[in-house]
């Protein structure tokens, strides 16, 4: 029977992920953005399956998602979302973490903490891709399907599509923010 276990993160706590994040962060500015990408991937596919609880396994999904934001040429996202997206990476693609991966049950814990504060921060940049990724394949299928329309070009579509939702991403960004004030602060704002 799996425990259910509801973290409360203090100001204190919080200012010590923060610091963790600004730290790797600055150790990452030295890399080509592909270059933390890699580091982050390589991060993820070097956790054993086995030792994934669905908690961790579920925001390392994420963080696939992420880079593959970063690497598709079809969503071309705008330069500062594609740095809040790298910087929210710098974490992942480090290996000083609080706690070793190596440790059991405990070791993917500190990651899996950070991930979920960057993700509560890219929740609009990863919806946007995800509801982007969606259209793409549904529009691509129904214009293959034989008797389609085709005298608009697939760039032309995916541009309309794309810029709305990088707009959209923004508004919602900036609506939250003036909301809630400066969200976790992890990741640099613009």
């Amino acid at each position: 029977m799996p425990l259910i276990v509801t973290l409360e993160i203090s100001d204190v706590e919080l200012e010590h992920f923060r610091s963790m994040m600004h730290r790797a962060r600055d150790r990452s500015a030295r890399r080509e953005p592909h270059e933390i990408a890699m580091a982050a991937r390589a991060a993820v596919a070097r956790l054993p399956s086995g030792a994934r609880s669905p908690f961790v396994a579920k925001r390392m999904h994420k963080v696939n998602a992420l880079i593959g934001m970063l690497e598709d040429p079809e969503w071309q996202l705008p330069e500062p979302e594609r740095r809040r997206v790298l910087d929210g990476l710098a974490y992942v693609a480090e290996s000083h973490d609080l706690v070793p991966d190596s440790v059991p049950v405990l070791g993917l814990l500190d990651d899996a903490i950070m991930l979920e504060l960057v993700l509560q921060e890219l929740k609009h940049e990863l919806e946007g891709y995800e509801e982007f990724d969606e259209y793409r394949r549904r529009e691509a299928a129904q214009r293959a399907a034989e008797g389609s329309h085709r005298a608009v070009s697939r760039e032309d579509w995916l541009e309309s599509k794309r810029q709305a939702l990088h707009d959209r991403i923004r508004a919602r960004r900036d609506r939250d923010l003036a909301q809630s004030g400066s969200g976790f602060g992890l990741i640099t704002r613009f």
